[in-house]
């Protein structure tokens, strides 16, 4: 087992690296991407146009690869409990989010939330992930987010409720994977906020599931145990 946790080290380690390196090469592309834009659109066809748009495009899309990458390292390390009031963390998620929020005319609410003892990183970037799945995934001219939590004895339910485009029957127990991806050329992103959110709750012990039909919205639930 010891062996097992250092070869599993040494792999976030290098996958970081990889990252860092991969950050920096990506920058430079969209540096000189934008630089052909600026000093030569005008003196290319619309041929030559739409490449460097698929230039740009793929760059953004490298760039969301990477900080998922990153993201999935930093779930893997061991990190501490704390005392979280889950009120300001939600706070600081919408104003994180705040950008998509205002672009889609969205909005995010959340009923009174407890102070419960987690991982902070974990909790922020599993409500982050839901939340902006909520907003990005929804053609609702009214778009909104709906965060709750009830305390057993036990464990903590929280419920995410949003009145997006749905999900069919048949991928409910598939959207966890880092496979699968349902709308891979009409809504931007890589796919992995799910699994991640999955890869958090397995860590944290608890359990992660959701409710949707086509249309009408989704609901993911999730249990985190009390610590």
């Amino acid at each position: 087992m010891e062996e097992l946790g250092r070869v599993n080290r040494d792999l976030e380690d290098f996958a970081q690296a990889i990252s860092h390196d991969l950050k920096i090469l990506l920058r430079s592309i969209q540096a000189y991407n934008t630089l052909l834009i600026e000093d030569y659109s005008n003196s290319l066809d619309d041929r030559g146009q739409d490449y460097l748009d698929k230039v740009r495009r793929a760059a953004e899309r490298m760039n969301m690869l990477i900080n998922e990458l990153l993201t999935f390292c930093r779930v893997e390390r061991k990190t501490e409990a704390e005392k979280v009031d889950l009120n300001e963390l939600v706070e600081e998620i919408k104003e994180d989010l705040s950008a998509r929020i205002a672009e889609r005319g969205g909005e995010v609410v959340a009923g009174t939330l407890p102070t419960i003892s987690t991982q902070r990183f974990w909790m922020k970037e599993l409500l982050t992930n839901l939340v902006d799945n909520g907003l990005k995934f929804n053609k609702s001219d009214r778009q909104k987010v709906e965060i709750c939590c009830e305390e057993g004895e036990r464990s903590y339910l929280f419920r995410v409720h949003d009145n997006g485009i749905g999900i069919e029957e048949r991928y409910l127990n598939r959207i966890f994977t880092l496979v699968e991806r349902l709308h891979p050329h009409e809504y931007e992103g890589t796919g992995a906020g799910l699994s991640i959110c999955k890869r958090i709750i397995d860590k944290i012990g608890g359990k992660i599931w959701v409710e949707s039909k086509l249309e009408e919205g989704s609901t993911f639930y999730f249990f985190i145990p009390k610590i």
